[in-house]
């Protein structure tokens, strides 16, 4: 089954929670007002390495914690060191969605327009 997972940095987050649009509770974003649900790991998305090359080829890669520990990657802060390689990254979560134990979850490589919808209004700030 494919993974329709998403990336949101902090900042987007804390602006998301300021607007009413999205509640957290522990782990879990719920976005509003159509109530899908993501389960949430702390992750980081690759922007830049400081060198000017990639040998990893992990710009524009998103890992989770576990991920960049299992890779032998050290996080600290805005930076990844991997290897020897000093990367850049944006901090947030990356989003798993939770489906409803009654929905069935999407099958093949389409989503179910109805959640394309959705999420196409969320992002756009439409409700």
């Amino acid at each position: 089954m494919p993974s329709h997972r998403l990336f949101v940095s902090q900042d987007t987050l804390d602006l998301w929670m300021t607007e009413g649009r999205v509640e957290v509770e522990g782990e879990v974003m719920t976005l509003l007002p159509d109530r899908q649900r993501f389960q949430l790991k702390t992750a980081v998305h690759f922007v830049e390495e400081l060198a000017g090359g990639d040998p990893a080829e992990l710009i524009g890669k998103v890992k989770d914690v576990e991920q960049l520990v299992e890779m032998g990657g050290e996080h600290v802060a805005d930076s990844v060191i991997y290897g020897d390689s000093a990367y850049q990254v944006i901090e947030g979560f990356l989003g798993e969605p939770i489906w409803d134990e009654h929905a069935t979850p999407p099958s093949g490589d389409a989503v179910p327009g109805d959640n394309v919808t959705a999420l196409a209004r969320f992002f756009l700030g439409r409700r």
